[in-house]
């Protein structure tokens, strides 16, 4: 059905997951009532940006992507909805972890300690070389007996809720009121998990217990899934029929009567542009949210974002020696149509990193500690992170009206989602785990609220 008026000028900026959603989802709209723009300062389109292509010895080319965007039955309800209706391929490969200690006078990386399995499906766990069989078993019995109290306060223990003063109970209180033992805490739980937040211990510690509670619920005993070929290809279904203008960097939204005007600089030409639009949306990190909308500067202060690097290498010395066992079993993975893949998880007393042997015969480091020489560097990626924080969740589930059982004074009434024709989406943009899923719920809402049908 054709638009019975002329069409409403929407700019999405960002073509990350959430940029691209969005503006797919409103272009599709039934009644073609919207013509979308995507604004994007980087020469390309960002979702796909950090990943990195590599030939192989027989001339083959692979895509590997930074980061690795594994998901999930259970928490990606909404992504693989998606993936499904797109045609999206995707796959569940088998992961093994081995978890190393960083020592902290040489840095030099221990052999691992334990050897854990993605869904349990090495039973038993692999014992680690030099580990006996009685230490090796006790060991396993004791992180059992952890990991089934934890798993079982997630679903019987409820995080202290939100009040009018706060987003709720952070996981470091949460963890102290469970009386998680701390060896398992330091030593299992948070290198796991930091592994998936990327972000330092303390940093995961301050998240809100709910974000962790949730999500080991929602993904207990589930399979985990990554895209066939990469995720260029959902970047290249979601994008087909987008108009991106690319090397264009927005320096200021702005409501202008009715309208909003954007006004963004050529990377090229460096030439300043203004355009005005029905609707804009802010498919970006809190901080450059912040820098380009005024309104919305002062609460995107109190939202903390990240800094780190994502490097694809061969510095095989990077990997914790692992004896001969993980070794042989390593090179037997490599050679089968569906390898198990290895991910290795390094951590000091502060922070995690993860180095991925990929089956296309590199590694690749997810915020790196350690150092990598630079000579077997192939590529570098700066990764954004948004982290979460009670005090940051209380100003998102306000900005989205998510779980407002608490009333709030007038004069603490801050700018929300849709005002003045300006919205946010991104995976930060809703109240739970700041993941792939986030992105695509965000871009969802801000659809609907648009009266746009949304096809899954």
């Amino acid at each position: 059905m054709a638009a019975l008026g002329p069409k409403r000028a929407v700019a999405v900026i960002g073509s990350g997951m959430a940029g691209l959603v969005t503006a797919y989802l409103i272009q599709q709209d039934s009644k073609r009532r919207y013509e979308v723009e995507i604004f994007e300062m980087q020469e390309q389109l960002s979702l796909d940006s950090a990943s990195y292509t590599i030939t192989s010895e027989d001339d083959l080319t692979y895509r590997v992507d930074v980061p690795m965007r594994a998901f999930d039955d259970g928490f990606h309800n909404n992504l693989k909805r998606m993936y499904d209706h797109l045609g999206v391929r995707y796959m569940s490969p088998k992961f093994i972890y081995p978890l190393s200690a960083i020592s902290t006078t040489d840095g030099k990386k221990m052999p691992p300690h334990f050897i854990h399995s993605s869904s349990n499906h090495q039973v038993p766990p692999i014992r680690p070389e030099g580990c006996g069989y009685v230490e090796w078993i006790l060991r396993t019995l004791y992180l059992a007996v952890c990991y089934f109290w934890f798993t079982a306060c997630c679903f019987l223990i409820e995080p202290k809720p939100a009040t009018s003063n706060d987003g709720g109970e952070s996981l470091r209180h949460y963890l102290k009121r469970i009386r998680l033992p701390r060896h398992y805490t330091n030593g299992y739980l948070l290198p796991l998990m930091s592994s998936v937040t990327t972000c330092s211990h303390n940093e995961l510690l301050d998240f809100p217990a709910i974000d962790a509670v949730d999500y080991a619920r929602r993904t207990y005993r589930q399979s985990h899934y990554t895209v066939v070929g990469g995720v260029q290809n959902v970047q290249n279904k979601i994008s087909s029929e987008l108009s991106v203008m690319l090397g264009a960097m927005v320096t200021k939204v702005e409501n202008v009567g009715s309208k909003i005007q954007v006004t963004w600089t050529d990377s090229k030409s460096k030439e300043v542009h203004s355009k005005q639009f029905d609707h804009v949306v802010m498919a970006v990190t809190p901080n450059v949210v912040g820098a380009i909308y005024e309104p919305l500067r002062k609460a995107m202060s109190s939202i903390p974002v990240n800094q780190g690097e994502a490097v694809v290498h061969r510095d095989r010395s990077t990997v914790p020696d692992c004896g001969q066992l993980l070794t042989r079993f390593s090179a037997k993975a490599h050679q089968s149509l569906d390898p198990t893949q290895i991910l290795h998880i390094c951590s000091n007393f502060s922070a995690t990193e993860s180095i991925h042997e990929h089956p296309y015969s590199v590694l690749v480091t997810s915020f790196p500690i350690a150092p990598i020489d630079p000579s077997k560097i192939i590529h570098r990626a700066r990764l954004t992170r948004v982290l979460r924080t009670p005090q940051s969740r209380k100003v998102v589930n306000r900005i989205f009206a998510e779980n407002s059982e608490h009333p709030y004074p007038e004069k603490e009434k801050i700018w929300c989602n849709g005002t003045g024709n300006v919205w946010l989406a991104g995976a930060w943009c809703w109240d739970g785990m700041v993941l792939l899923e986030g992105c695509v719920v965000s871009a969802m809402r801000v659809a609907e609220s648009l009266d746009v049908e949304v096809p899954w």
